[in-house]
């Protein structure tokens, strides 16, 4: 059974703000990710011939599945929220760099 344990010294305020940080980098900060993510798979599935449009829509309908999970989970684990952020931001440039950089089909 997991224990949740919280430091008393904090005050209720900035326990809230991190809590609504938390879930804020988790729904939001995941949406983005995943967007961009299904965008780059689709992309580069296309580009390399290994599906078709169609087959590239539906693998990247799945990828966005697994990674909006992982990005859920990974906020919710991580140490600092700082660092969540941090990571959201690069992992959403670095796909939207494929995206719009990579030659090929829209």
């Amino acid at each position: 059974m997991a224990v949740s344990v919280r430091n008393t010294k904090t005050s209720d305020t900035s326990y809230t703000k991190l809590v609504v940080s938390r879930v804020a980098a988790a729904v939001l900060g995941g949406y983005a990710v995943t967007y961009w993510a299904g965008a780059a798979a689709a992309k580069l599935t296309i580009e390399w011939n290994i599906f078709n449009s169609v087959d590239a829509g539906m693998f990247s309908g799945l990828v966005q599945v697994v990674v909006y999970t992982t990005a859920i989970i990974w906020v919710c684990a991580a140490a600092s929220m700082k660092k969540a952020w941090w990571a959201l931001a690069a992992c959403t440039a670095l796909l939207i760099g494929i995206v719009v950089l990579m030659p090929g089909p829209p």
